[in-house]
């Protein structure tokens, strides 16, 4: 019995290599690389740099393509833990995500770095699904210990979504009216002196002030709305335009083993899980 590749047509071999192929969709493939510094070629970082930007500036409309072009260069490549890249079938990147392995506060931590998704395909699940590429065997690493997953954003959207994957509601931190536990304040310290901010933090509220600074209005003309009108609403009140929060959320390893199998089991049996989250212009 055949088989169809899933490999789209126009995919240049430079970027398969070192690359694992992962399920993403019809029309669509995943290339995830692991330890970005040795397993990702320099002819495959020539190719997205010169692919990339011009992509990464239609999800992320106040920013430049020479912006995206500084995050490709290799020193910030090699410091990445985790690279998936979502190819259209032309071979063009449509998608993105990128993570981190840290410490911060004495605690093993998941370092979402960036993401992102073309206009075009947002809301089709896509970030949401390469997330949990890279966040599966993260978790797996960390058991039986849970795993901090740590991001600078200011998407109201990014915050919907990684509050609802862990199933729970006093896992994420800042939420609205609930005060910040300490080994959280000392994540979200560390977490803001690795980006070179920490004199920016309010401990209180998370929230870095002009954390994206090396933009002139911010990441977006329009901040991003979410499905929740109270999470948009804090938002806000709460960030300038090119503030940012340090959000924390906690992957305890044996409930999201078992969340997992659940969600398979759906799947086989064709039920449809909670709704998820459009697809976000998602960068830290």
């Amino acid at each position: 019995m055949s088989t169809t590749d899933p490999t789209p047509r126009h995919c240049p071999p430079e970027l398969l290599a070192g690359a694992k192929k992962i399920s993403v969709g019809p029309e669509l493939t995943g290339l995830l690389w692991t330890d970005v510094r040795t397993r990702l070629s320099g002819p495959a970082r020539q190719y997205l740099r010169r692919t990339f930007p011009a992509v990464a500036v239609q999800a992320f409309t106040a920013t430049t393509e020479q912006y995206w072009e500084d995050w490709l260069s290799d020193g910030n490549l090699d410091e990445l833990s985790g690279l998936v890249v979502v190819l259209d079938s032309t071979g063009l990147p449509v998608a993105w995500v990128a993570s981190n392995d840290r410490s911060f506060g004495g605690r093993r931590c998941f370092y979402a770095n960036s993401a992102g998704v073309h206009p075009e395909h947002q809301g089709t699940g896509i970030s949401s699904t390469i997330w949990r590429a890279l966040l599966r065997a993260a978790i797996v690493r960390a058991a039986p210990r849970s795993l901090y997953a740590v991001m600078r954003t200011g998407n109201p959207l990014v915050y919907g979504a990684w509050s609802a994957a862990t199933g729970r509601t006093d896992t994420t931190w800042p939420a609205p009216g609930i005060p910040i536990p300490e080994h959280i304040r000392r994540i979200a310290a560390d977490a803001a002196a690795d980006l070179g901010q920490a004199d920016r933090l309010n401990p209180r509220t998370s929230v870095i002030t002009d954390a994206y600074d090396d933009t002139e209005a911010g990441l977006w003309t329009q901040r991003p709305t979410s499905d929740r009108a109270d999470v948009d609403e804090w938002f806000a009140t709460l960030l300038g335009p090119r503030d940012a929060i340090v959000l924390v959320v906690a992957f305890h390893p044996i409930r999201v083993m078992i969340d997992e199998v659940l969600r398979q089991a759906r799947r086989t049996l064709g039920l449809r899980s909670s709704r998820s989250a459009r697809s976000s212009r998602a960068r830290d």
